[in-house]
């Protein structure tokens, strides 16, 4: 047998073969797997890049105002280091006294979106207070699903925010 013909026979090229796909599997394996397994970590409050928190609207105006209201820097208050910003001082204050009595339920995150297991951002249009609690959800459509049976959904969305929040979806 001539050597020079063992680096050209056909087992050789099949080791060449299987040599190129363990490489490309590997390699592949070093670039994907990171992508796959990360996972975007959320915050206990729906915030910005700069953590100010729902958009930078008043959580207070949707009780005293009835309405939403975007909040200001001037009136900012640091709490859970989240930045929450207010329309006025006064509301400011109240938030400042009692945070648990005016901080939107499940951290800001659409209402509905938790109880359908993934985290979903808020139109700060679309509320609804229950019970004296502030939920917020996506979307003015989803605000409206929500507020035909809230109780419906509580249960679920409760056991994902407090049980299962490692495990919901991103649909940001």
């Amino acid at each position: 047998m001539n050597p020079s013909n063992s680096l050209t026979s056909r087992p050789a090229y099949f080791v060449y073969g299987v040599i190129v796909i363990a490489v490309a599997v590997i390699v592949g394996a070093m670039f994907v797997s990171p992508l796959l397994s990360e996972k975007r970590q959320f915050a206990d409050y729906n915030v910005d890049s700069e953590k100010v928190a729902i958009h930078g609207y008043d959580t207070v105006a949707y009780f005293t105002e009835g309405k939403p209201m975007k909040g200001s820097a001037d009136f900012e208050q640091v709490w859970q280091d989240t930045r929450w910003q207010f329309a006025s001082g006064t509301n400011r204050d109240l938030f400042t006294a009692n945070p648990d009595r005016y901080a939107p339920q499940y951290g800001g995150y659409c209402a509905l979106g938790l109880s359908a297991g993934e985290y979903a951002d808020i139109d700060p249009n679309a509320w609804t207070i229950v019970d004296g609690k502030l939920y917020l959800n996506r979307t003015l459509e989803y605000r409206v699903a929500w507020r035909k049976g809230p109780e419906a959904y509580f249960a679920t969305a409760d056991y994902n925010w407090n049980n299962n929040r490692d495990k919901l979806r991103d649909a940001y």
